[in-house]
């Protein structure tokens, strides 16, 4: 079963392993403010990564299920150094994923005209947001 995934490669289809991707909402210009950035995803001895080198990647676990640790960041080119992004209210670090599931991590810039130097982005979680039956 597929379905066409925004701000993905265009199909997704579940099972063998969670499966992951990241979303850059169109709120507050959110790809142009935030031009590069990573979000690193690790369970036990697993670590995968999305990234602005190849933002519609969809990424694939070994066959792994549960909940996994997020780590969000954005470049700063005021500090030359990444940045790590906080969760919005609701959203923790950590992601869920079933075997047969993709679950996603979207982006959005806090405005379009941020504080120099500040961080200004936070991320949101959605688990198990689309499943294969059975």
């Amino acid at each position: 079963m597929s379905a066409g995934i925004a701000n993905s490669s265009g199909t997704l289809t579940v099972g063998n392993g969670a499966q992951f991707w990241v979303y850059l909402s169109p709120q507050n210009d959110t790809s142009k403010m935030i031009t590069k950035w990573q979000v690193t995803f690790s369970q036990g001895n697993w670590t995968g990564m999305i990234s602005s080198e190849n933002p519609t990647q969809q990424l694939q676990t070994p066959n792994l299920s549960g909940i996994f640790d997020i780590k969000v960041e954005m470049w700063s080119g005021s500090t030359n150094s990444w940045r790590q992004i906080p969760p919005q209210q609701g959203s923790t670090n950590e992601i869920g994923c079933n075997s047969n599931c993709a679950s996603m991590v979207g982006i959005v810039a806090d405005s379009t005209n941020p504080p120099l130097g500040a961080i200004n982005a936070h991320f949101w979680t959605t688990w198990d947001a689309f499943c294969s039956r059975g």
